[in-house]
């Protein structure tokens, strides 16, 4: 509006006045002036009274004929699209121009003494009288309500009334309670909720609008209550930035009853505008009101919560229809993720977690080794990961943090990461902020430098584990020694350690076992591999039992640290078991080996001695059946499941993109050694009756070996006496007999036949026994559920000796197992 422009309407408005007060002094014309210029200007109720600009025009248009009413039309779309805002202040300023000037003074104007309720004379046509109606004169400001606006009535009990508690003092004691005060009406109830004095007299239709406006006082100390108790100290950077949040949004509502309470001091003022009455306030308070019902129940949600649990509460209010309620809850969001995302931030580009008040998703714990700090020193929080964080998400930004500490921290890799001069982190300050963090969106500039950060740490540090530390080298060195990789050098282990091994448990020396160890490295193919695997290599004692030997305390162990230790120590207890199931199962083999050999290189002894044949056949039957399951054992263990299980966990290391990759691809393969060599827990009754069978094989060395011992005595006494009957002959030139020697040759040999005989029952009674363990676990075998359990089954009853001695081992296998195990022959191939 130009300058000529407001002067002209000056002129008009002062006219105006003129023509409904009469002649006035300067100061008068002007503080009218000075009112109506504001009410002009005002922009009170633009929003709330739309439907009032409607019917006031349409009040107008009533008065007008046809023609004008068309004219009047199309000025008010006019007037529509010009700057002024107070359109409704105009048109009800026009609709009161077309009344003359006595009905307007009749209907908006009046006395102040009137106002308050008291009896003054009437003014008259003095202009002392006039000055002063016309000086406390008052027009209705344009934010009342209704399509017509009202002036206060003379009658004195509109403000105050002997019985009920007026209108002006209820609307006072109402803006106190917005503000959560007591008044001299309505008091504060246990609930932070206020109730009508039981000794003020109110009216009933006044009496539920308070009740229903003193719900916002009520709210509101919900609000601030809640807002105490999370202020307290220590609760945390998140509740506090969720407390600066609401107290913002509190900020907006103090200035809505600042509005008020100048409309309320504007109608008590010099000029006697019409008062704010209760249908005011209800109609003001929607909106506050609504805003605070959401603030309350937000508090409530987020009560004793804390971090990401906090953000978690206040982001579930999200998901609402209500465009308002959205954009309340994300600016609260906004402010309540702000420290999560500078922690996130700083986290997956620097590896720092500065969280002292252990809000953050991401925990660290103190004073853990080296070789455990991937798997213990940082975890996720879960009480603390935002809901709109996904588990996925949540481990990608905890691999990223680690991958940077475990370069740093245990690799001793300080070099800069060479990715982090890219575009997507310079320009992480200028696109990424806290509303792309608690969105999460798939495609989105944060998403994607997170993703680039996880990859790019991660191919760092398996290119460190793969090229700088030889972890391939290591894996190897571990499946030749520790799973009987290595065969030869096994073999001769096991040759040089048999003498020391065979000693009481309690009587060996470690520094002993651990020369042996380098005697048989030095001796065989071993000495080629890598030295730094070589060292590695050690022997380990378990603590020895009464009447235990070296063999059943005995353990080779691998020792690894630092990067390697981080993959491999976690499982390094399940290969000592590993190895020590091996070990126990070649040592079987090593003795059957060693049986069969002593009955090999007995054989002149034994056809010269008729008599001990059964019994050397009886041990040779016993000891081929024995070889066979034992070497069945021996090539299921070995080859269908530690090759088989090699080549897949091969593969998948070849595909790692993460240290996560490696050690899940690590344990999916120990845990498949497990599950193959019967140490899981599923097969850990295979495992004790399979036990129970090698019983038999240390039954049998024992008696063997008195076997051999008693035989060889035998055989050699009977070779002295021939020799003592032919040297004798020759010499005295008679028979070489005495009867004394023929008696202790009686004795002998028939002490010796009695031995064959108490041998020939402890041999029928052990294979007896043997035959009987190992039907059982032909049975256990043939019922697993694993298909090469089943087959294994069939491959040690080869000639179906078995079979044919228990009918439940008939059922062959079905077509579907014999797929399914063509197929796992194929994969490991």
């Amino acid at each position: 509006m130009t300058e000529l422009e407001s002067e002209t309407v000056s002129d008009l408005l002062q006219k105006m006045v003129i023509s409904i007060c009469g002649e006035q002094k300067p100061d008068v014309l002007r503080r009218f002036m000075r009112f109506a210029l504001g009410l002009l200007s005002s922009t009170q109720g633009i929003e709330t009274f739309r439907e009032d600009e409607l019917s006031v025009a349409s009040h107008i248009k009533s008065k007008l004929s046809a023609h004008d009413a068309i004219q009047f039309d199309r000025l008010h779309n006019d007037l529509k699209d010009k700057p002024l805002k107070n359109r409704l202040g105009i048109l009800i300023f026009l609709l009161n121009m077309g009344q003359s000037a006595e009905q307007v003074k009749e209907k908006y104007f009046t006395f102040p003494d009137t106002r308050l309720g008291l009896h003054s004379p009437m003014a008259s046509s003095s202009g002392q009288s006039s000055q002063t109606s016309c000086a406390h004169a008052q027009i209705v400001p344009a934010s009342s309500t209704g399509s017509s606006i009202r002036r206060f009535p003379a009658n004195p009990s509109r403000i105050f009334n002997e019985d009920c508690v007026s209108e002006d003092v209820l609307v006072r004691d109402l803006i106190y309670s917005f503000q959560g005060i007591e008044g001299k009406i309505l008091k504060l109830d246990s609930n932070y909720g206020f109730q009508i004095d039981s000794t003020v007299n109110v009216n009933r239709s006044h009496r539920q609008a308070v009740l229903r406006l003193s719900e916002l006082g009520y709210l509101h100390n919900v609000v601030r209550k809640g807002l105490d108790r999370m202020s307290v100290a220590g609760a945390g950077i998140v509740a506090d930035s969720f407390v600066a949040a609401l107290h913002q949004e509190l900020s907006e509502y103090y200035r809505f009853i600042a509005i008020m309470q100048e409309e309320v001091n504007r109608a008590q003022g010099p000029l006697g505008l019409d008062g704010v009455t209760l249908s005011h306030l209800h109609l003001w308070a929607y909106d506050p009101l609504e805003t605070l019902k959401w603030m309350a129940s937000i508090v409530r949600a987020c009560r004793g919560q804390k971090g990401g649990a906090l953000a978690s509460a206040v982001y579930a209010f999200s998901h609402h229809g209500d465009a308002v309620v959205k954009r309340l809850v994300k600016r609260i969001l906004q402010s309540v993720c702000d420290p999560l995302y500078n922690m996130l931030m700083r986290w997956i580009t620097d590896g720092e977690l500065d969280d002292p008040y252990k809000e953050f998703f991401i925990e660290a714990c103190a004073d853990v080794a080296d070789d455990r700090m991937w798997h213990e020193k940082y975890q996720v929080r879960d009480s603390m990961v935002p809901s709109f964080i996904s588990k996925c998400q949540a481990k990608k930004i905890l691999g990223t943090g680690k991958s940077i500490n475990f370069l740093r921290e245990v690799c001793k890799d300080f070099a800069p990461l060479q990715g982090r001069d890219t575009g997507i982190f310079k320009n992480n300050s200028q696109d990424s902020n806290v509303e792309a963090f608690f969105d999460m969106d798939p495609d989105g500039h944060l998403q994607t430098m997170m993703d680039a950060a996880y990859k790019e740490t991660s191919i760092r540090v398996v290119e460190i584990l793969t090229k700088q530390y030889q972890l391939m080298d290591h894996l190897q060195g571990i499946k030749g020694y520790l799973l009987l990789g290595q065969g030869h050098f096994i073999q001769h282990l096991m040759h040089l350690l048999e003498p020391e091994l065979a000693k009481p448990a309690n009587s060996l020396y470690p520094h002993n076992i651990s020369s042996i160890l380098e005697t048989a490295i030095r001796a065989t193919s071993s000495k080629f591999d890598d030295l730094d695997v070589q060292r590695r290599l050690d022997v380990r004692l378990l603590a020895p039992s009464e009447s235990e030997t070296g063999w059943d305390v005995f353990i080779l162990d691998y020792n690894v640290d630092g990067p390697i230790g981080t993959i491999l120590e976690p499982n390094r207890q399940t290969y000592q078991t590993v190895f020590f199931s091996l070990w126990r199962a070649k040592r079987m083999e090593t003795i059957l080996s060693a049986i069969w050999k002593q009955q090999t290189t007995s054989a002149k002894m034994f056809r010269k001695m008729r008599e001990v044949l059964p019994i050397q056949n009886h041990i040779h039957l016993i000891t081929s059946s024995m070889v066979h399951l034992v070497h069945q054992m021996q090539y299921y263990f070995l080859f269908e499941v530690i090759e088989c299980s090699w080549d897949i966990f091969a593969k998948q290391l070849g595909q790692a993109d993460s240290l996560d990759d490696i050690i899940l691809a690590h344990n999916n393969f120990v845990e498949s050694v497990r599950r193959g060599t019967l140490l899981d827990e599923q097969s850990q009754e295979l495992m004790d009756h399979l036990r129970s069978v090698y019983g038999p094989i240390l039954d049998l060395q024992n008696l063997e070996e008195n076997f051999l011992a008693r035989a060889t005595q035998e055989y050699e006494a009977r070779l002295n006496e021939e020799e003592f009957i032919g040297v004798t002959s020759e010499k005295t030139k008679k028979w070489g007999k005495t009867k004394a020697g023929d008696i202790e040759n009686s004795e002998r040999k028939s002490a010796f036949m009695k031995y064959l005989n108490t041998l020939s029952i402890q041999l029928r009674l052990l294979s007896r026994t043997y035959q009987d363990r190992v039907k059982k676990f032909l049975l256990m075998l043939a019922s697993a559920e694993d298909v090469s359990l089943q087959l294994l089954s069939v491959r040690l009853d080869f000639n179906e000796y078995y079979k044919s001695k228990d009918s439940r081992l008939v059922a062959p296998l079905t077509y579907q197992h014999r797929r399914q195990n063509e197929q796992s022959l194929l994969s490991c191939k």
